[in-house]
């Protein structure tokens, strides 16, 4: 196999990209680590993924957007389901990440962690940094993922934990630095 060009193309150069350097590229951008869960009305339990591309998508009315890999089969039960939660995790659950992303795995060890929300639908009741309750308003294709948009039915936040993030194929955590005022007035427009 070629090896991938990791440097800058020069101006003016063609600048289409391959799976391959996209997914170089969006490797090294830092995103918020959460677990998608979403109940199995015709099975009976829960079941969810790892997700890096949670997001919010709009302040009036409150919406969230989550692009999910078709090859995970979640959109169905999203679909059926008509909503789900997004579990943004904290620093210290690297480890549930790594559960939910693994194909198969059984997540009988997490189950005393998964309660119903306020919607009601399955959250995490511990170990994350926000918790949206979400119902679905409409869902996309994208290329190979779905985009599912939602609207916010429920939040809930800890303030002081840390998040988990996710780049160069690596977890770590994000510790705020300065004056919280300094930061606070730095908030990026449309946030």
């Amino acid at each position: 196999m070629p090896e991938t060009d990791h440097r800058p193309a020069p101006a003016g150069a063609d600048h289409r990209v391959d799976g391959a350097r996209f997914r170089h590229t969006f490797r090294q951008v830092p995103a918020p680590v959460a677990v998608v869960l979403v109940a199995r009305s015709q099975l009976g339990g829960t079941t969810g993924i790892t997700c890096t591309s949670a997001q919010s998508l709009s302040a009036e009315p409150p919406m969230a957007v989550v692009a999910v890999d078709d090859k995970t089969g979640l959109v169905p039960l999203i679909r059926d389901a008509g909503r789900f939660s997004i579990n943004y995790l904290a620093a210290d659950r690297a480890g549930w990440a790594r559960a939910f992303s693994a194909s198969g795995t059984d997540l009988a060890a997490l189950a005393s962690v998964i309660i119903p929300g306020r919607s009601p639908v399955p959250t995490l009741a511990t170990g994350t940094t926000a918790v949206l309750e979400c119902e679905t308003a409409d869902i996309h294709r994208g290329g190979d993922h779905w985009i599912v948009c939602a609207s916010i039915a429920h939040a809930r936040f800890q303030a002081d934990a840390e998040p988990l993030l996710y780049q160069a194929g690596r977890y770590g955590a994000f510790q705020l630095r300065g004056d919280p005022a300094d930061n606070a007035s730095a908030a990026p427009a449309g946030a």
